[in-house]
């Protein structure tokens, strides 16, 4: 049930050394000097990224990630039913946002793409998934020059199948490799039909961990619409280690796929993978919110320019997390 509606202090500590990430903010990161747009996929900066897009689950779309009003009045309380697509980690363009989109949008001003505002929610599930891919590509489409402009999606999906798991009939639609079919499918449909394009494509984390975690907490009341045993089949203690097993097994499909998409010199498509090792026993309760789509963002930008072997085996909240700038010799890690 592969479903597209459905986070550094001042240093990262990587497997193989640390990558100073050093301003607050990312206005305070120098211009990177002018350059033409490289036409070689090996030789990419960030910005020559002028188009932008993403595909995933309920966490891209920011789903519920400003809370639940309960003073909500009307007929239908909005913020039960509402997408905050404006502030995604990957996609949001809102004014101000700590985004991927934003990262970018400052080293490349005109880059189309970015999500804005909040939506009411929506889903897919199997066939009907095909949609929202399309609905990228129309979007994308729009761009004067489509067909010559380098463009970068972002993906991120596999947490709402691993909550499947317990659900009788579902085991055979999210198994690893049902889950690596899919996920294939949608890239090399982007491979067929967008030119000139690298996917981002970001691992699973272990979802379990939203459990314990929230346990007991006033700031996660059941609200008789969305709770855990409601939302995630396998929310029982019994069952977090049948997730955690599914999420390993869904990066193993997910390092396979980069692994065939390399980028080559003189090729227009590649795709980069950077692993989602999230602590979330590290995570104050209140993080599973804007502050954690805002530390995410963070911290997939600061492994964004890294090599594979230097990609983080561990990423921890901080909530003083710092922002990599890149530098004029930083070059998107294809291949």
């Amino acid at each position: 049930m592969v479903s597209v509606k459905t986070l550094l202090t001042l240093s990262l500590t990587v497997v193989t050394g640390t990558l100073a990430a050093n301003v607050a903010s990312i206005s305070d990161c120098p211009p990177l000097p002018a350059r033409a747009v490289s036409n070689e996929i090996t030789d990419l900066r960030i910005d020559d990224i002028k188009v932008i897009g993403a595909l995933g689950d309920s966490i891209m779309a920011g789903f519920a990630m400003m809370g639940i009003d309960y003073e909500g009045s009307g007929v239908v309380n909005f913020s039960l039913v509402s997408e905050y697509r404006g502030n995604s980690y990957g996609i949001g363009g809102d004014s101000g946002a700590i985004t991927l989109a934003n990262f970018m949008k400052k080293y490349q001003p005109k880059v189309k793409g970015a999500s804005v505002l909040s939506h009411l929610v929506s889903y897919c599930s199997n066939d009907l998934c095909g949609f929202p891919l399309s609905a990228c590509m129309k979007t994308m489409m729009t761009s004067s020059s489509f067909r010559n402009d380098w463009k970068m999606i972002t993906i991120q999906i596999g947490s709402n199948d691993q909550c499947a798991a317990c659900t009788d009939g579902m085991q055979n639609i999210v198994s690893a490799e049902s889950y690596g079919k899919y996920v294939e499918a949608v890239i090399a449909r982007i491979k067929a039909e967008i030119p000139k394009t690298i996917v981002n494509l970001l691992g699973t984390f272990k979802v379990s961990g939203v459990f314990p975690l929230t346990a007991g907490q006033a700031y996660c009341v059941p609200n008789g619409f969305l709770q855990n045993t409601g939302e995630c089949s396998c929310s029982a203690g019994k069952n977090w280690a049948t997730m955690d097993v599914l999420s390993d097994a869904y990066n193993v499909q997910l390092q396979n796929i980069a692994n065939k998409y390399k980028g080559t010199a003189g090729s227009t498509f590649a795709v980069m993978y950077s692993p989602a090792p999230i602590d979330l026993s590290s995570f104050p309760v209140d993080a599973l919110s804007l502050k954690g789509h805002q530390w995410i963002a963070k911290a997939f930008w600061n492994q964004l320019f890294l090599p594979a072997a230097s990609k983080p085996s561990i990423l921890t909240f901080d909530p003083n997390l710092g922002i990599y700038c890149p530098t004029e010799s930083d070059r998107l890690p294809i291949g």
